[in-house]
């Protein structure tokens, strides 16, 4: 058994389906993405559940982008802003140690996070994420279970 492993691991790739699939009883994220790249991924349809089971620092879906890439994706000159990814139809259930569904952590952009329903926290956001996007998702909120935040704030100006 690998231990923090997630289900789906992506790093420096791009344009990738992740689609119509069951993913439950996991140590750590369902779906992880390292990086964005270059950006435009699509996930949906999934189901995620039972994640995080030997951690509680993170959510069933989990992403970082720490290093920033020069890419042809978004404009064929260059550019170092991805693609947006998309994230649509999941069911996500968030329990054991996953504070919230999307745990978009460590600067993570350009992700547009809509028509989910998901059980716990909807969304974390932090330490330099940018032009996100979530909307029109269903948050069924749980009773606290001591390590949860619940945030309302907005994103930053620009």
């Amino acid at each position: 058994m690998q231990l923090q492993s997630s289900c789906v691991f992506q790093a420096k790739t791009a344009t990738t389906t992740i689609e119509n699939n069951l993913f439950y009883n996991g140590p750590r994220a369902g779906i992880n993405f390292n990086d964005h790249f270059g950006g435009g991924d699509n996930v949906t349809g999934n189901v995620i559940f039972n994640q995080c089971r030997e951690s509680g620092d993170h959510g069933p879906m989990n992403s970082w982008d720490r290093q920033p890439f020069f890419t042809d994706l978004r404009d064929p000159a260059g550019s170092w802003n991805p693609l947006f990814t998309e994230t649509s139809r999941n069911i996500i259930i968030a329990t054991y140690g996953g504070s919230q569904g999307f745990d978009n952590d460590d600067g993570s952009t350009w992700e547009h996070i809509h028509d989910n329903v998901i059980y716990g926290e909807g969304l974390k956001q932090d330490y330099g994420g940018h032009d996100s996007i979530y909307e029109n998702n269903l948050n069924l909120v749980h009773k606290y279970d001591g390590q949860n935040c619940f945030n309302t704030a907005p994103f930053k100006d620009g």
